[in-house]
């Protein structure tokens, strides 16, 4: 894949309203590849992370935003408006600190994010709208007074060196809830000891009063009241009480309150250790008794660091704190708010449990000794979790054990441990296992399954819904490593798959982004004879099917190699055999009806040849046919080549089968030699390594031991006057007197004209056209040898070695009368008596003179 170069450009929009600022900014980006060229009109996707303090700063807001490049190659988006991953745009306390904005890419609009930049937000993203103070006028001080001025210091100040009071408020009405001094602070959060009404004592005595109250009836000495706040604060700064409360007979202190908290305890010395509240008692009874009849709690305690709640017991049958539901309630509720520490938290420092639930008496099976639950009201969390701290320690951090049965198909019953998503459209899973370690040890993994005993499984997937389409297991690695690794150590198979339906027993795929394999299967055993993958049906479909579903595909379907130096029998890329009665070994078949690529195509780059066939048996050891107007077989040699189209050797002596066989039941030629190069011959002809017969590249023949044919006569091609079909062989043919190289059907006795007999079948056809030309309209002509000739019986007996001459018969020879015969009229000698009162044939030593 090609590394992707971003060239980032970021925007931040200023934006500035009466009323409420936008909560958003502008992101641009440039997006180029390896090469600098811009990627124009791209899905891309981007992961914005807002960290506060550093570089590495804790995450306060982060989303995800698409969108498409321009044909500039430039993105833009708007921080803000993008699917929220965590934290909330608009509450980020921009001013607080610094900022940084933390950018991941993925070029290919997904999530696979493979760029990441971090820079400093060197100023605010958007302007606030901030409201000014308002000014303050003063005017004269008159009553009812009001100003509002903005000043650190003391705005109203009054000093007595006397006796009296500095300042005194009397308020004579009777209105209820009406004070005769009121002090306010207007801000709803305030500093640290802010007071409406602060009184000062600076007297080092024991008899001093920072603010004195006092009732001379049933009322109140001081009445402090507060929505929020303390209503009476009392301090010791010393080893004095800040409240002290004292009672003979009644109660000490009584705080109650209709909505509020009637009291409030705290420590704020982190170097205090002294206990917050002391309660202890002499007597047996309870030294702190609670009871509630609302649903508040009975006693609630927190802690930062330390117990919110600790009991100690130093007797085995007694228990630090005990919880007693005697209804539908639960005996003891751990809750925390912290992101970090436990509700209930059981710590062993010995050796025995640090938590244990076990169900004691009940037999229902309804019983749990330990439960945890998270979801409620919408809660989100873990249910459980163990961790191990100590890198030392090499015991389970959880151990669960059964000696019951179990039943498999109900995970209810019995099994060691039971892990159930009950969410129809949950995407957790059940059982999430993770290891982390750079070691691949044999154990370090996320499910480590063990089967100890003869049988059973280390680990079974069953998806066990027949309507499902979802996979019994799913591996998947985002590492270098394998999704699954299998090893048998014995006889046993390292993956063992099978399907009882339609599907596919092994279905190995790569999806469209990727580039590697959908299989590989090694052998690294030199020594190993097995067969590295083996493939077998009892069906009739085939045993394996390859395919490159590709129009415009270049690879093929299936690539076999072996790499040896030898060439025994079975050493092949493919060995194909066909053990059956019928079969083939190999069969390739194009097609596609259109389509102009070989059935099956050989290529060797060495001396070897392209292909070697042999037939063991009477079969051949290629047969090829052709169905079209093709070639059953077409050897050629490319314009650079230098070898021999073809070449047929029988290296058997006493083998007498031809070397080439060729035969036709068409019209066409049996044998078609075509010679279109500047020189050489058509045909050369060998015995013993030495030329014998050659026909040159003009046609002519040569032929060192003479010639032989199955004809008895010399003939030459000849026209004729009226119709061929009117001749037949053996006519005795004369010159035509009207038409030039012309012949007819002799007619009268001792013609001159005499120039041969219609051949039979002559042994030598002479002609003057070319070799091509049509002779259908023409007679061979045997001027001499052996032939079939009419005869009859007008001269007298026919004897053999009598000369012949024409007759009245037409067509026909007769006896000669040697004493009638002149020079040019005897056609030749008979070779067979002939005494048949009609006309028939004989065999005659044709020679003109």
């Amino acid at each position: 894949m090609k590394k992707i170069l971003l060239s980032l450009g970021i925007m931040l929009g200023l934006f500035m309203g009466l009323a409420q600022a936008p909560e958003k900014m502008s992101y641009q980006a440039v997006m180029r590849n390896g090469s600098g060229q811009l990627l124009t009109n791209q899905a891309v996707a981007v992961k914005v992370s807002i960290l506060e303090g550093s570089l590495a700063g804790t995450l306060v807001y982060s989303e995800r935003l698409t969108g498409n490049t321009n044909i500039n190659g430039l993105l833009s988006l708007e921080i803000g408006t993008g699917t929220v991953l965590s934290g909330t745009f608009s509450t980020i306390n921009w001013p607080s600190g610094n900022y940084y904005l933390k950018t991941e890419t993925d070029p290919a609009g997904g999530t696979n994010y493979t760029i990441a930049g971090t820079s400093q937000l060197l100023s605010v993203p958007y302007a606030m709208y901030a409201k000014s103070a308002g000014g303050g006028g003063g005017g004269s001080f008159t009553i009812p007074y009001t100003n509002t001025v903005n000043n650190a210091t003391t705005l109203f100040s009054l000093t007595n060196d006397g006796d009296g009071a500095s300042l005194e408020g009397i308020n004579n009405t009777t209105t209820s809830s009406i004070s005769a001094v009121r002090g306010i602070v207007n801000s709803t959060a305030p500093g640290g000891f802010s007071s409406g009404v602060r009184g000062i004592n600076n007297g080092s005595g024991g008899l001093g009063v920072g603010v004195w109250g006092s009732q001379n009836g049933s009322g109140w000495g001081v009445y402090g009241s507060t929505p929020n706040g303390l209503g009476v604060y009392g301090n010791a700064s010393a080893n004095g009480t800040g409240v002290y409360a004292n009672s003979n007979t009644g109660t000490g202190l009584t705080a109650t309150s209709n909505n509020g908290i009637p009291a409030s305890i705290a420590i704020f010395n982190n170097a205090n250790n002294n206990s917050v509240l002391n309660a202890s008692s002499v007597g047996n009874g309870t030294v702190v008794n609670v009871t509630t009849t609302g649903n508040g709690k009975g006693v609630l305690s927190s802690t930062a660091a330390g117990f919110s709640i600790q009991g100690i017991t130093s007797s085995q049958t007694s228990a630090g704190i005990v919880g007693d539901n005697n209804g539908a309630g639960e005996a003891i509720v751990g809750r925390t708010t912290s992101d970090i520490a436990g509700a209930v938290v059981g710590r062993n420092d010995g050796g025995g449990y640090g938590v244990r639930g076990f169900v004691a008496t009940s037999t229902t099976g309804t019983g749990i000794g330990v439960y945890g639950q998270v979801g409620l009201n919408n809660s989100t969390g873990r249910a459980g979790m163990f961790e191990n701290m100590n890198q030392t320690n090499l015991q389970n951090t959880l151990e669960v054990k059964t000696i019951g049965n179990g039943s498999i198909p109900d995970n209810t019953l019995g099994n060691a441990a039971s892990f159930v998503v009950d969410n129809n459209n949950s995407v957790a899973a059940a059982v999430r296992g993770e290891v982390k370690t750079i070691f691949g040890n044999f154990g370090a993994a996320g499910v480590f399954g063990v089967s100890s005993g003869t049988g059973g499984f280390a680990g079974l997937f069953h998806a066990s819904n027949p309507a499902g389409n979802g996979a019994s297991l799913v591996s998947i690695n985002d590492g270098n490593g394998n999704a699954i690794t299998a090893n048998a150590s014995k006889d046993g198979n390292g993956v063992e798959t099978n399907i009882d339906g339609a599907g596919n027993a092994l279905y190995a795929w790569v999806p469209s982004f990727a580039t590697g394999r959908a299989g590989k299967f090694n052998i690294f055993n030199e020594d190993n004879t097995s067969d590295v993958i083996t493939v077998t049906t009892v069906g009739n479909g085939t045993a394996g099917n390859f395919k490159v579903d590709r129009t415009t595909g270049t690879s093929a379907a299936v690539k076999a190699e072996v790499n040896s130096m030898f060439a025994n029998f079975g050493t092949a890329a493919v060995y194909g055999i066909s053990s059956g009665t019928g079969g083939y070994a190999g069969l390739f078949h194009a097609s596609n009806t259109a389509g102009n690529g070989p059935a099956v195509l050989a290529l060797t780059d060495g001396n070897g040849n392209g292909i070697t066939a042999n037939a063991g048996g009477t079969g051949d050891g290629i047969e090829a046919s052709c169905d079209g107007s093709g070639n059953a077989v077409s050897g050629f040699i490319p314009n650079f080549g230098t070898g021999k189209a073809g070449r047929f050797s029988n290296f058997n002596a006493s083998n007498g089968q031809p070397v080439v066989h060729v035969s036709t039941n068409g019209t066409g030629s049996g044998l078609l030699v075509n010679h279109t190069g500047p020189s050489g011959n058509l045909a050369i002809f060998q015995s013993a390594n030495a030329n014998v017969a050659r026909i040159n590249k003009a046609g002519r023949g040569y032929f060192n031991g003479g010639t032989q044919t199955n004809g008895a006569d010399v003939a030459e091609a000849f026209d004729v006057e009226g119709s061929v079909s009117e001749y037949e062989m053996g006519d005795i043919l004369v010159i035509s007197t009207t038409t030039d190289r012309t012949v007819e059907k002799s007619s009268k006795p001792y013609s001159d004209l005499v120039a041969g007999v219609y051949a039979t079948k002559p042994g030598v056809l002479l002609a003057e056209e070319h070799i091509d030309s049509d002779l259908s309209d023409k007679v061979p002509m045997g001027v001499i040898g052996v032939i079939p000739t009419k005869v009859c019986l007008e001269g007298g007996k026919i004897k053999r070695g009598d000369l012949l001459v024409t007759s009245s018969k037409a067509g026909t020879a007769m006896k000669a009368n040697p004493k009638k015969v002149k020079v040019g009229q005897v056609i030749g000698k008979a070779l067979q008596d002939y005494s048949r009162n009609e006309p028939g044939k004989i065999q005659v030593l044709v020679n003109i003179k």
